[in-house]
């Protein structure tokens, strides 16, 4: 903000030395910063009301939205899209039902591996005394 070199500080403190006098110049310093702490105080104020009149103005952001709210919305919308994708029901040119986009997709169920007939380690262990 202020680019002050070291030479432009000191003829600043001179300055105010021969100004106000060693005596002031601590009593001026804590009333700079009682001011600056005020201001600060004040500024931040403003900004809570402005970003209070701006929210309620403008309503919930993404920022501002619970989780919560997210989730039922999506679960709103996914409802809803699936309900317009959904066929009416059979087809009227043929006695089959319709097919949909999901049953044609979906993968074959897996089926179980088979259990291995390799001996335990306890029949291995038998055999090999035998």
């Amino acid at each position: 903000m202020f680019n002050f070199s070291g030479q432009e500080f000191f003829i600043i403190a001179i300055f105010a030395l021969l100004l106000f006098g060693p005596d002031k110049i601590p009593q001026l310093a804590r009333t700079i910063g009682r001011f600056t702490r005020e201001f600060n105080k004040y500024k931040s104020i403003m900004e809570q009301t402005l970003n209070a009149e701006i929210y309620r103005a403008e309503g919930p952001t993404k920022e501002t939205i619970s989780i919560e709210e997210r989730i039922a919305k999506a679960g709103a919308a996914s409802t809803a899209f699936s309900a317009a994708r959904e066929p009416e029901g059979a087809d009227e040119l043929t006695d089959e039902p319709a097919t949909t986009d999901a049953a044609i997709t979906s993968p074959a169920p897996k089926t179980p591996p088979k259990p291995s007939t390799a001996p335990s380690a306890d029949e291995a262990d038998e055999e090999d005394e035998e």
